[in-house]
């Protein structure tokens, strides 16, 4: 069959270019970021995150002695940690009868001072202190803090530094 000249021919189809290369790059970024979220959390969860704070726990003997005085006999809840600052700061929390908090203090500075229950601070739940500085042969002060905890307990608060 033969065209006429009146006859029109349709333009031959040739393939052009869809729009799905638009829509994949519309779905790429998405993908993408939720791919870098997945990596972060990955990466998050197998690093180690502890932060370290300089303080540890110590033997009780060792912070009482940088106090210059010895554990209680007696004392309940004993607990001391060591604060690795540029100087140490030794604290040490305990439980003890509260008709042996003074004869302890008594038996570990001898030379004074005593506790006092004036002037302890601001804390309202302090009942005695004792703030003693370096003596002879000792380079560090030692501060104390008594608390009631209960009618027959007292809690101290021993903390022992350098200045």
């Amino acid at each position: 069959m033969t065209q006429a000249e009146t006859e029109t021919v349709p333009d031959q189809v040739l393939p052009g270019r869809t729009r799905w290369g638009v829509f994949t790059a519309i779905l790429a970024v998405p993908t993408l970021v939720v791919a870098g979220l997945i990596a972060l959390l990955v990466a998050w969860l197998f690093t180690d995150d502890s932060v370290d704070t300089g303080v540890r726990k110590v033997a009780c003997a060792e912070a009482f002695a940088y106090g210059g005085a010895k554990p209680p006999s007696g004392a309940r809840d004993l607990g001391c940690e060591l604060e690795a600052a540029p100087d140490p700061r030794y604290e040490a929390r305990f439980l003890l009868r509260s008709t042996e908090v003074s004869a302890w203090v008594t038996a570990s500075y001898p030379d004074g001072p005593g506790l006092r229950n004036v002037a302890c601070g601001g804390d309202h739940d302090v009942y005695a202190c004792m703030n003693r500085g370096p003596v002879a042969g000792q380079s560090a002060s030692v501060q104390l803090e008594v608390t009631h905890d209960g009618p027959n307990w007292s809690e101290v608060r021993f903390v022992a530094f350098t200045e």
